[in-house]
């Protein structure tokens, strides 16, 4: 099983934010994931539980991955996918340093480390058999995703 470790504003596993696109691509190519699709400037590996959004300069602003039985992913030596989402959050609050935070299921932005949350429910828990709400994606970004993200949300 391979192992992933979420490094918020740097890197999940070996592909680090910043990277061009051809770099990650060779990079997961090395460890045995090759691309396996690419739709909208969105490229997806390791069955499709790892995901690349590139920027405007084609590098990898945004990094998501889901729950997946092959693969594992780390916070700070958790299994984020073997957590309740509301363990994760509090996990994830605790090293954001940005003030109080409130749970809510759907999405939320850690600021301090552009980390996001989305989708909180028991359909993405692939370990204890969908009995707890597990979150659907976890990602990270970098700054300029985050100022986009900021600006179409200002829009809305």
């Amino acid at each position: 099983m391979s192992v992933f470790e979420i490094s918020p504003l740097e890197a999940i596993g070996p592909v680090r934010l910043g990277v061009p696109r051809a770099v990650a691509r060779q990079t997961m190519a090395a460890i045995g994931f090759p691309l396996e699709n690419s739709h909208d400037g969105v490229d997806y590996f390791c069955e499709s539980c790892m995901q690349f959004s590139y920027g405007p300069s084609d590098e990898v602003w945004f990094i998501g991955v889901c729950g997946n039985p092959n693969f594992t992913f780390v916070f700070k030596g958790i299994d984020v996918f073997a957590r309740s989402a509301t363990e994760v959050f509090s996990l994830m609050a605790a090293s954001d340093n940005s003030g109080p935070h409130d749970f809510t299921s759907y999405e939320y932005w850690f600021p301090n480390q552009v980390l996001s949350l989305w989708d909180a429910d028991e359909q993405y828990d692939r370990q204890e058999g969908e009995s707890r709400e597990v979150w659907g994606q976890i990602g990270i970004g970098n700054s300029a995703y985050m100022a986009a993200i900021r600006a179409i949300k200002k829009k809305a």
